[in-house]
């Protein structure tokens, strides 16, 4: 897996578009950590063994790491660019974050065609609620707690 890694992160380097990973990549690429992080914990660190599977864990951690920001960097430059993920070599795990990435990137847009344009800001609205039964407290948006009700 450890070529599988380097030859990921070598073609992310020589490419300046994002790269189709092979299937289950991040997958398998946990499990190769888990498998690792095992056997350094069963070898002596002070034998030859131990040692070498320690750097492997290191440099493994090191190339994972600047893999996902590479493609990370990519994907963010795909959203100013307006792509359509099902041709940018997005793996399924990164979906999800490009998604979130793009609806806050829409709304930040949204807020600054608002500000621009002079059109009046949302205003906060408030709403009468009534418990009719005990309910314990709530945490606004700002991360104040109110209750618990009685």
């Amino acid at each position: 897996m450890f070529h599988e890694l380097y030859e990921a992160w070598l073609q992310e380097t020589e490419n300046p578009e994002l790269q189709k990973l092979k299937e289950n990549f991040y997958k398998r690429l946990s499990e190769y950590f888990q498998n690792l992080k095992s056997e350094v914990k069963e070898l002596d660190e002070k034998t030859l063994k131990g040692r070498l599977k320690a750097g492997e864990l290191e440099w493994a951690g090191k190339l994972a790491q600047d893999l996902l920001k590479l493609r990370f960097k990519k994907i963010f430059q795909l959203l100013e660019a307006e792509g359509k993920p099902e041709n940018l070599n997005i793996a399924e795990e990164e979906l999800s974050i490009y998604n979130h990435v793009k609806e806050v990137s829409k709304a930040a847009e949204n807020l600054l065609k608002e500000i621009v344009s002079g059109e009046k800001m949302r205003e906060e609205k408030f709403l009468l609620v009534r418990f009719m039964k005990d309910a314990p407290a709530v945490v606004d948006a700002n991360l104040k707690s109110y209750g618990p009700f009685k």
